[in-house]
Parts: C-alpha cells; sequence; structure tokens
C-alpha cells in the first residue's frame, strides 16, 4: 500500500536469501492499493489491489521476480470488474476497510487465478462478496459472481471478504455477515467453498457466534482490517479479529469443509 511504505508508489520488494536482506522496492504497475499478491504453480507472481484512479481492481503479472538475478518487472496490468468497489466506513466498520482484494492461483494448474473481495454492488445492498477468475494467466477474466447466498432484498454487509484454495484446488471464502440479526454492528463469521473453480457455491454456513464489530475500538474507529486463511486438504485455517471478549482480540478458527 503506498500509504504505509517508505517509497512512495514503490511498493514492492523480495527476497532472494530466505528473508535476510530485500531488494530495494520497484512500483506496480497502476498502483493498486488495499490488496494481496500469490505466487502460482509455474513461479508466476500475481499482486491485486482496488484501482487508486477508476472503479475496479488491478491484477499485475511478474514472470521474473521468480529470477534471482533479474529486477522484477510486471508483464501486464489488467483491469478487471466485481461488479462493485472495494469500500471503507459504513456501519461495520466506520473508521475502517470493509474488505481488501485477495488473488488467489490453483496449486493444480498454473494459468488458473482468482480474485475476490467484498464491493459495494449497485443499489441500496451495501456489501457483497464477489468473485472472478482467469483461465489463461490473468490476461482475461469471467464476469464476476456473487458468492453470498442471502436472499435478494435483505441489505446485508458481507465484510471481509478472505479467500485461500487448498492442494487439490477447494476454493475456501469467509466473511462477516449481518444478514442474521440485522443491525450493521452485529456480525456473524460465514463459510463456503467450491470444488469447480469457482462456478458454483456451497450454502454459507454461519461458523461463530455473533460479535459487536463496534467494542474495542483503538484510535481509529474499526476492526482490525487484516484476516488471513491457509487452506489444506482437510480444513482452512483462519486467523481474524473479533470482539467475544468485549475488545477485540485475534482468534485462530480451523474450519472443516
Amino acid at each position: 500500500s503506498v500509504f504505509a511504505g517508505c517509497c512512495g508508489s514503490d511498493v514492492f520488494t523480495r527476497s532472494t536469501d530466505g528473508g535476510t536482506t530485500w531488494s530495494g522496492p520497484v512500483t506496480v504497475p497502476g498502483t493498486p492499493i488495499w490488496g494481496t499478491l500469490d505466487v502460482g504453480l509455474d513461479g508466476a507472481l500475481y499482486v491485486t489491489g482496488r484501482d487508486p484512479n477508476a472503479s475496479g481492481f488491478l491484477v499485475a503479472k511478474s514472470t521474473n521476480a521468480q529470477q534471482a538475478g533479474a529486477t522484477p518487472s510486471f508483464d501486464f496490468v489488467k483491469s478487471v470488474s466485481l461488479g462493485g468497489n472495494l469500500a471503507s466506513g459504513g456501519e461495520p466498520n466506520p473508521g475502517g476497510l470493509l474488505g481488501q482484494a485477495w488473488v488467489a492461483t490453483d496449486p493444480t494448474d498454473a494459468q488458473t487465478v482468482y480474485l475476490l473481495c467484498s464491493v459495494d454492488p449497485p443499489g441500496p445492498d451495501p456489501l457483497d462478496v464477489r468473485f472472478a477468475r482467469s483461465t489463461d494467466g490473468g490476461q482475461t477474466w469471467s464476469a464476476s459472481v456473487r458468492v453470498n447466498d442471502d436472499p435478494s432484498g435483505t441489505d446485508a454487509w458481507q465484510w471481509f471478504g478472505t479467500m485461500s484454495v487448498a492442494p487439490g484446488g477447494r476454493i475456501d471464502v469467509v466473511f462477516n455477515d449481518t444478514r442474521d440479526s440485522g443491525q450493521g454492528n452485529v456480525s456473524r463469521l460465514y463459510y463456503t467453498s467450491s470444488t469447480d473453480g469457482g462456478q458454483s457455491w456451497g450454502p454459507n454456513e454461519a461458523v461463530s457466534p455473533s460479535f459487536d464489530s463496534h467494542l474495542g475500538w483503538p484510535n481509529q474507529d474499526k476492526l482490525g482490517d487484516y484476516y488471513h486463511m491457509v487452506s489444506e486438504a482437510g480444513a482452512a485455517h483462519l486467523a481474524w479479529a473479533a470482539t467475544f471478549n468485549g475488545e477485540q482480540d485475534v482468534y485462530y478458527t480451523r474450519i472443516t469443509p
């Protein structure tokens, strides 16, 4: 992110000696913000984030970042629509983000790449989790689909959408959801998965008690912005923030599909 770095728009760095030293940072084309990165089966690097200059998202690809002797450069950057924009503020998290952009590669196919984010769609619904995929190494992308299955008109917030992919290709997704409370500050963690590359999704399942995201605010009126999940064959492992003890804490949850 350009907002917390040392060097303006130069935001990508790497280590070729196991983290002992780091290279000088370089610019990612388009300067995507509030996103993530992933490395594909063939070593290609994908970086995503919100487009800071337009609606939608950017996905940049580098095939030489894996080469220790080369200065990392990016082959291309593509604009991708998820049917809405990454938002900040709003009832669940007034002083913070409502999600971040996630890019993930399929461990079984070097050409298949996934993109997911909680976005503000057109109309009265404040937030949905939406997903798109590429089957040609990020060159072109599918139309986005809605991952949350609450009925139209529920107008719930599906925020902090987070994605990871298991070794066999199962896509795991979690998000905070206000559908059960009808209150913007009271959420439960929900989970769903896809075993066909995101073409269809299982029923959304609540996997936590309710919590109030307005408790335990630190210097800003927000819950910690970033969740992280890692998938293995039999489970998804999630680190996330919640307020079950009347304050903000970091929790670990093991989710069995």
